[in-house]
C-alpha cells in the first residue's frame, strides 16, 4: 500500500514505498531520481524518509524531532531480502526501516575486495557509543586512525578495510556501528584486537564507551559463513537513526581498498 509522506521543503530521500517480500534481487546500480512505476510497485520522489515518519499523534517522537532535526539525503532505500551486487546475491537484514543501496554497496564492495585479495576475511563488527554529543565526526576520525596503528604493527596489515555509521534515535547523542574487514591469513580471532579497539576509543571519564556484543566476529572462508558475515553487517545500511546530524557531517564512511 502506498502511504503518503507529509510535505517538506529541504532535500529528499528517494524510497521504494512497498514492503511486499519479491524475493527478487535489487541491483547496487541507483536509478535516476524521478517518479517511475515498476512492476512490484511505485517508486516515489520524497523529501522525507518513510522510516522517519512521525505520526502527529506520537508526542514522545514529535519532542525527540525538535531536539535533533533530521537532515534529509538523496540515499535510495529498498526493502527487499536480497541485493544483487557484481553478479552474486546477497542475503541482507532489511526488516522494519530497510536499507540504504549507498552504504550497502559501499560495504559488500569493500568485503569483496578483501575477499580477493586474502581469499579469507576476518570480518569484525563492533559498537561504539559516546555520551557527549558532537556535530563532527572528530572522534571516530581520530580512533580509526590510533586504531589502524596498532593493528598495523602488531599484525602487519597491509591494508584494512572498515566502514562505520553515525546514528542517533532516541538519546541526545550520536553512536557508531564499526565493521572491520582484516586479512584472514593473519587474524582468525578477536580476543587480542577488541583490548585495542577499547584502548583507543575509551576514557578514564567514562564518556567514550565500547558496549559488549555477543560473538563479535566472523571468520569468512566459505559461502555460508560469507552469506552470514554480509546478513550480519548489512544491518548497518539501516535508515533509522541516520541523519540527525548538521548537513556537512557524514551518516557513515568506508574505506577505499583497490582490488
Amino acid at each position: 500500500m502506498l502511504k503518503t509522506a507529509p510535505n517538506v521543503t529541504g532535500g529528499f530521500d528517494t524510497a521504494e514505498l512497498t514492503h511486499k517480500r519479491t524475493g527478487k534481487a535489487i541491483t547496487g546500480k541507483a536509478l535516476p531520481f524521478s517518479e517511475t512505476v515498476f512492476k512490484d510497485g511505485l517508486l516515489l520522489v520524497s523529501n522525507i524518509d518513510p522510516s522517519e515518519y512521525i505520526p502527529s499523534n506520537d508526542t514522545a517522537n514529535q519532542s525527540r524531532s525538535k531536539k535533533a532535526k533530521r537532515t534529509h539525503n538523496r540515499k535510495r532505500i529498498i526493502f527487499d531480502d536480497t541485493f544483487l551486487h557484481n553478479g552474486k546475491t546477497y542475503q541482507v537484514n532489511s526488516a522494519k526501516s530497510g536499507l540504504y543501496v549507498e552504504i550497502l554497496t559501499r560495504i559488500i564492495e569493500q568485503f569483496e575486495i578483501g575477499l580477493t585479495k586474502w581469499r579469507r576475511v576476518f570480518v569484525l563488527r563492533f559498537d561504539l557509543h559516546t555520551h557527549a554529543y558532537t556535530k563532527d565526526n572528530a572522534r571516530i576520525t581520530a580512533f580509526r586512525k590510533r586504531l589502524f596503528q596498532k593493528l598495523k604493527r602488531h599484525y602487519r596489515f597491509k591494508d584494512i578495510g572498515y566502514c562505520w555509521v553515525r546514528e542517533q534515535e532516541r538519546a541526545k547523542t550520536q553512536h557508531y556501528h564499526f565493521v572491520l574487514f582484516l586479512d584472514g591469513n593473519l587474524v582468525r580471532h578477536s580476543s587480542k584486537i577488541i583490548p585495542k579497539i577499547k584502548g583507543a576509543w575509551e576514557d578514564p571519564t567514562g564518556t567514550y564507551t565500547m558496549p559488549y556484543i555477543s560473538h563479535p566476529f566472523h571468520f569468512a572462508d566459505s559461502e555460508d559463513i560469507i552469506e552470514k558475515a554480509i546478513y550480519r553487517v548489512s544491518y548497518l545500511a539501516k535508515p533509522r537513526g541516520k541523519g540527525y546530524r548538521p548537513a556537512q557531517t557524514k551518516d557513515f564512511q568506508c574505506s577505499r581498498m583497490k582490488p
